[in-house]
């Protein structure tokens, strides 16, 4: 009686290299990580005059926008709560983008929005990233 055999060298060594692509990890949702923050909105009388500001108070229902990597659009959305603080929670470790969009405050004509952005990486699989305060302008 012959013995039998398995050649399981080349199956074994595909299913190895599958298992080890799906393993790459990419920025995005489906982690431990998260990024918290707080937005910050000043009113001013003359947008471009820094000396017609009132003082700061939260910027509370702003849409808060997070890029994953180096995708082109938002990937993720929040909105801030009646502190104006925000959390993205379940994040993966890897480079992050977060904006939120103010009044232009360079007095161009007609008015524009412009974008707050702070680029970050979260290193650790349960790292907390806390952002400095993203401060948006409002004219009166």
């Amino acid at each position: 009686m012959k013995p039998i055999s398995f050649n399981i060298g080349m199956p074994f060594l595909i299913a190895l290299a599958c298992l080890m692509v799906s393993c790459i990890q990419t920025p995005g949702d489906g982690g431990r990580a998260s990024i918290v923050g707080h937005v910050q909105e000043e009113a001013r009388v003359l947008l471009s005059d820094p000396n017609t500001a009132f003082p700061g108070y939260p910027a509370t229902d702003r849409n808060v926008f997070l890029i994953y990597g180096d995708n082109v659009g938002p990937d993720d959305q929040v909105e801030t709560n009646h502190k104006g603080d925000f959390v993205f929670p379940w994040l993966r470790p890897g480079d992050y983008t977060v904006y939120v969009y103010s009044e232009d405050t360079s007095g161009v004509n007609p008015p524009r929005d412009m974008a707050v952005v702070r680029q970050l990486t979260i290193t650790s699989a349960t790292e907390t990233v806390v952002l400095d305060t993203l401060r948006i302008f409002k004219d009166l």
